[in-house]
């Protein structure tokens, strides 16, 4: 005999084939019927809203009537919501995405009477390895999920200890037939006999305990009033005595703390298509709202939140619900359909349209603050470069000028910079409307410029400021000149382009890769879920550059390519159509990476464009960057009675959240991949990276696809058409290549930074107001006096910087901090004196140091003023 907890739940996708306005317009209804149940049957105990509150607040939003009726059932725990914001993609988003995103389901869930501490992942396409660590950071000590387990060669039973690479770990139980186990539960003997009563005791024979879980829900499923008095008749006619009760997943998940201590503990990423479809090529389709939302995690982390925490260290206000609702606008966006990119095109529309909403939100507000930190600390005309990394930086910093002259000087302090116009353009100063005692007069406003330089400078402080003041030059600058050569170069590489192939040498140990680049492309007969290949087609590699331009100055080096991809148009269409691609490769002073952007406009249907790049390793496995941590994953190809035993062939295409690399001996070839998620790894003389630049579909699912025998996946009655993820449209890569000696975690995060955290800046000047849509607005800021060069900490190495975050709960920012190093880090004394807290700023217990991959927050008190904000 068994206790039977039935979790009556509906798993609501806010948008897929339908739209977010589709959603809501039901939820209206269906979760008012959930309400009207709870409050009219004692009996019916508890449900669930699928482990989200971005949908909760939407029906709030429009239902403000039923507020105090759901927040006394939350209260009550009829009703569970939360932990999550959105019920996240854990491969395709920011690390830092999904902390946020359980955070502030969890605080918002609170508000609301009750957060529900249970990790529930029912429908997310696999679970990296790293996810304890972020679950843990939010007090939760649990995880319920479906998707990515293989009992063959994981763990035998569904619930085990899963233990992070940090050393944090969680209570894990997979759900053996998914969250829709007992959907539509009927009490008549054919129903049970066939399906419940053997489904159970292969439950039964999985976890092999007395509590078992049986989840009772779907698809945007409705309450079932007589659910009771159904499962009341079917413990009755249970052949094997099974008690079968409405229960929560938190009363599951107790019973499983009580028996914790003799669970298999095991470690890795959940990723495997066993039992279930995962996705594995789901990385690289719909590329338009993937690198859209890459770049602006990237702003955020980069640029907003440090931005904002130097001005509150300054006693600078800042509306902080701005930063809220960003936030929350972004990860509206990152539910496992929705950043997966597999929905229709309207639904993809709407995503695309959240995404430039956030993006202008996150500008204006970062405009906006930087400009008053700027001006309480700069002269007029100065350049305030802001250095958001934990470490002091030295390099050529880009920047952009506007001056009345073309003619430049460069200073800090006493020391005047060496610096280089990259581009200068002779701007119209245009027209002012004058009053005068005649009229209106028009009076023509002189010419200025507008400069790109490159700056070289050395020890700009750390995770702050400095100002460097922009003079009238009188001596010879540096520019940015055409030069009729086939080559670039700096103290670390030589790039050049012979008999149309690219050769990289490493200056410094004489590494060697010929024929660097190829363009692969090859038809795709898949989905939006999943690519797969077309029989017969033979994939077609382009790698014979044209020289358009070679480009040099004293601090940059640019070689501008051509290369046309002669591509069949489509499935049905396989006379080629020209495709030219333009390909820029820069070199800067000082600088390990070779930064590299493709630019082309997509014309051709349904098929891969892939970016090979060639080196001089051989290995067996790939590395990979996971949140705070890498992962080593084996290079092998499928086996070829795959078949058998998967749902979708477990093809070595995998994801990163951005460094990509493969090493040998004392070789390294390290990649950061900015906006791109897939990679595979390629055995031909020596090893490939295949970095996925996108792929292009026309449906949102098919049948019986080559790498995903059987039923189209989503929606599979119904062919619904997606013309525009064929990305008919301009498309923008951008990437960095080194040449490493190793690739152990601290210097593939050190490359990172460098790649990712780059100085930025603004300019205190009046000429130009228009590159920031802000600047034509006359503001009154509070008059302070702040020193003109400011540090606001500076972290020793191995401990990186990952995130300074408001605090939303108590009064100052928050600093995360991650363990790079491969050995247990002890606090410097500037963090042994700070307040620790975890991501839910519950203060913990005071550590002294930091495990490799685990991460620590601390902190920052701020003036009592800012408290009220």
């Amino acid at each position: 005999m068994s206790h039977i907890h039935v979790i009556a739940h509906t798993h609501w996708d806010q948008e897929w084939y339908f739209t977010l306005q589709d959603s809501n317009i039901l939820a209206s209804r269906n979760f008012a019927d959930v309400i009207d149940t709870l409050e009219r049957y004692a009996d019916y105990t508890c449900y669930h809203f699928d482990g989200q509150t971005a949908v909760v607040e939407d029906f709030l939003a429009v239902n403000p009537q039923y507020a105090d009726r759901l927040k006394l059932l939350v209260k009550n725990k009829r009703l569970y919501i939360g932990p999550w914001y959105t019920q996240t993609d854990t491969f395709n988003v920011h690390g830092e995405s999904i902390i946020r995103n359980l955070k502030y389901g969890i605080l918002s869930a609170r508000k609301l009477g009750h957060a529900m501490m249970v990790g529930y992942l029912p429908d997310t396409f696999g679970h990296n390895s790293q996810l304890p660590t972020l679950l843990r950071g939010c007090n939760l000590d649990n995880i319920v999920f479906w998707r990515g387990i293989d009992h063959d060669t994981q763990v035998a039973q569904s619930q085990f200890i899963w233990r992070a690479p940090s050393g944090s770990q969680v209570i894990a139980c997979a759900m053996l037939f998914g969250y829709g186990a007992a959907k539509n539960i009927q009490p008549d003997d054919a129903h049970l006999q066939e399906k419940i009563f053997p489904m159970v005791n292969l439950i039964r024979q999985r976890a092999g305990l007395h509590d078992l879980l049986l989840p009772c829900g779907g698809d945007q499923v409705n309450i079932d009033p007589l659910l009771p008095e159904i499962l009341q008749t079917v413990s009755e006619r249970s052949p094997t005595g099974d008690r079968f009760q409405i229960s929560s997943l938190e009363a599951f998940v107790d019973t499983l703390r009580q028996q914790a201590d003799g669970f298999t503990c095991w470690q890795g990423e959940l990723k495997s298509p066993r039992y279930t479809r995962i996705h594995k090529t789901i990385g690289s389709v719909r590329y338009d709202i993937k690198k859209k939302n890459y770049d602006i995690e990237q702003f955020l982390l980069g640029k907003l939140e440090p931005t904002i925490a130097l001005a509150r260290h300054h006693d600078i206000h800042v509306n902080l619900q701005w930063v809220d609702r960003i936030w929350k606008n972004l990860l509206r966006n990152h539910a496992h359909d929705s950043i997966g990119g597999c929905n229709s095109d309207a639904t993809n529309r709407d995503i695309l349209h959240r995404l430039e909403q956030t993006e202008q939100l996150s500008h204006s507000l970062w405009n906006l603050v930087i400009k008053e930190l700027a001006i309480a600390s700069s002269q007029e005309n100065d350049l305030f470069v802001v250095t958001p990394g934990a470490t002091p930086w030295s390099g050529v910093v880009n920047a952009t000028l506007y001056t009345s002259t073309p003619s430049l000087e460069l200073c800090a302090g006493e020391q005047t910079l060496s610096f280089s116009i990259i581009e200068q353009t002779e701007l119209s100063g245009g027209r002012v409307i004058q009053v005068t005692p005649q009229g209106e007069k028009e009076v023509e406003l002189p010419p200025y410029y507008r400069s790109q330089v490159a700056i070289d400078t050395q020890e700009l402080p750390a995770l702050g400021y400095i100002n460097i003041a922009v003079r009238e030059g009188t001596h010879t600058v540096s520019t940015l000149r055409p030069y009729a050569e086939n080559h670039i170069e700096n103290d670390h590489y030589r790039l050049s382009l012979d008999d149309g192939t690219l050769t990289l040498r490493d200056k410094r140990t004489g590494r060697t890769l010929s024929d660097l680049l190829t363009f692969e492309d090859c038809a795709d007969a898949g989905d939006s879920y999943d690519f797969s290949p077309l029989q017969g087609d033979i994939p077609q590699k382009f790698n014979h550059f044209t020289l358009l331009a070679c480009e040099k100055s004293q601090h940059v080096e640019r070689l501008t390519l051509g290369i046309t991809l002669n591509l069949p148009y489509s499935l049905s269409q396989r006379a080629t159509q020209e495709c030219p691609v333009q390909v820029v490769c820069e070199l800067r002073q000082g600088e390990a990476h070779l930064f590299i952007d493709a630019r082309l406009e997509n014309n051709v249907c349904d098929h891969r464009l892939r970016l090979l790049i060639n080196s001089d390793i051989h290995t067996q496995e790939s590395i990979a960057s996971q949140p705070f941590g890498i992962i080593h994953r084996p290079i092998a190809d499928a086996p070829a009675n795959w078949q058998q035993n998967y749902r979708e062939k477990p093809v070595d295409i995998e994801t990163s959240e951005g460094i990509i690399a493969i090493a040998e001996n004392d070789n390294a070839l390290v990649i950061n991949s900015l906006g791109m998620k897939e990679y595979q790894i390629l055995q031909n003389t020596t090893s490939q990276v295949a970095l996925t630049l996108f792929k292009s579909t026309g449906v949102l699912g098919r049948d019986d696809l080559a790498w995903r025998p059987g039923r189209a996946s989503g929606i599979n009655n119904t062919v619904v058409y997606t013309p525009e993820a064929q990305l008919h449209k301009p498309l923008i890569f951008n990437l960095t290549l080194t040449l490493s000696e190793r690739a152990d975690h601290l210097t593939l995060r050190r490359l990172e930074e460098r790649a990712l955290r780059q100085p930025f800046s603004w300019q205190n000047q009046k000429l130009n107001t228009l590159d920031n849509r802000l600047e034509r607005f006359t503001l009154n800021f509070t008059p302070r006096s702040l020193p003109e060069t400011f540090s606001l900490l500076t972290l020793p190495e191995p401990l990186m910087l990952s995130a300074l975050p408001h605090a939303q709960t108590i009064n100052g920012t928050i600093l995360r901090i991650f363990n790079a190093g491969e050995h247990p880090v002890e606090l410097p004394p500037l963090l042994q004196e700070m307040p620790q807290i975890n991501y839910l700023e519950e203060p913990v217990k005071h550590c002294r140091e930091i495990a490799p991959f685990a991460t620590c927050d601390f902190l920052f008190s701020l003036p009592e003023r800012d408290a009220k904000v």
